[in-house]
């Protein structure tokens, strides 16, 4: 017998227990994200990145998880290329995101949310003299 309810992270089968942590929901929304192009990087504040990087540890920061209800929702903070259609990269990030989590879980995603939370800029060269 396998009980599995499609808003539920868990389920039981006849040989045991079978859990998905928000971990592993995070990085497959952190992947998903990442792999459209126009999205730079994921968000996350300033102080988790640094620390991040001080810990040296890979993490699917710009990844919140929320339960509700028994409704599962998901937000991604992004940052994007400068120069890019934001509307069109936010719609294929949430679709991704949308796909991958359910397709590898098998759980069903009430919301996708995206927050834009800045630019890439673009690196000028100091040297490069502009016409005048």
């Amino acid at each position: 017998m396998i009980r599995n309810d499609v808003h539920d992270r868990q389920r039981t089968t006849d040989l045991g227990l079978v859990k998905i942590n928000n971990e592993a929901i995070s990085a497959i929304a952190y992947t998903a994200a990442t792999q459209i192009k126009g999205v730079a990087r994921l968000g996350g504040g300033l102080g988790r990145t640094i620390c991040e990087k001080i810990l040296r540890r890979s993490s699917s920061r710009g990844v919140r998880i929320k339960l509700n209800n028994g409704e599962i929702r998901i937000s991604v903070s992004i940052i994007v290329e400068y120069g890019i259609d934001i509307p069109r990269i936010a719609d294929e990030v949430q679709e991704n995101v949308k796909h991958a989590v359910e397709k590898m879980t098998g759980l069903v995603l009430s919301e996708v949310d995206v927050i834009v939370e800045g630019v890439n800029q673009p690196v000028v060269d100091k040297h490069v003299r502009r016409a005048a």
